[in-house]
């Protein structure tokens, strides 16, 4: 767990690309426990979901409050705003997908399955599961368990769900180096 820059809170860095302090992107899950500004990320857009709990109220810069749920809503934000987040009802777990304006663009999405249905990824960089289990070729997922690839070909297939369950699906496009 890395404490956050503000210390309110912890996250758990599942990946980041490439594996440095300067990433171009990066995927987390973050537990909130109080009511506070999260840190400031100049330069990066930010996607974000609630994992777990009751869920939150985001406000971002001078925009009108988000309430945040358990769902299959993400919410996507600038950085470079000032954010604070109240919680709803008790700590939270949320999921981040960062990525450094101009470097990369991406997406999260929550997708929601029924017990024996399939959802197939495609042009995936990286999947966790929020809730419930899955399984995808032969590795079972878990709450808070990871799929992780670089490339958006490395999850191509089906995730099988087993229970009721919650996946965030990443989608991660890097930017064409400018040409001289």
């Amino acid at each position: 767990m890395v404490p956050w820059a503000n210390g309110l809170g912890t996250t758990a860095v599942i990946v980041r690309v490439p594996d440095i302090e300067a990433w171009t992107w990066r995927l987390s899950l973050a537990d909130v426990v109080v009511d506070g500004p999260f840190s400031p990320l100049p330069g990066v857009d930010r996607w974000i979901a609630v994992a777990s709990g009751g869920g939150m109220v985001l406000t971002v810069g001078d925009d009108s409050p988000v309430d945040l749920r358990a769902g299959p809503d993400a919410f996507f934000f600038s950085g470079d705003l000032a954010t604070t987040c109240r919680l709803i009802d008790g700590p939270i777990v949320d999921v981040n997908l960062m990525l450094r304006r101009g470097a990369a663009v991406g997406r999260l999405s929550i997708v929601t399955s029924a017990a024996g249905t399939r959802c197939p990824l495609e042009g995936v960089v990286a999947a966790v599961m929020l809730a419930g289990s899955a399984t995808w070729s032969s590795v079972t997922l878990s709450e808070r368990d990871a799929l992780v690839g670089i490339e958006r070909d490395d999850l191509t297939g089906d995730v099988d769900a087993v229970t009721d369950c919650r996946l965030a699906i990443i989608h991660v496009e890097m930017a064409e180096p400018a040409s001289m």
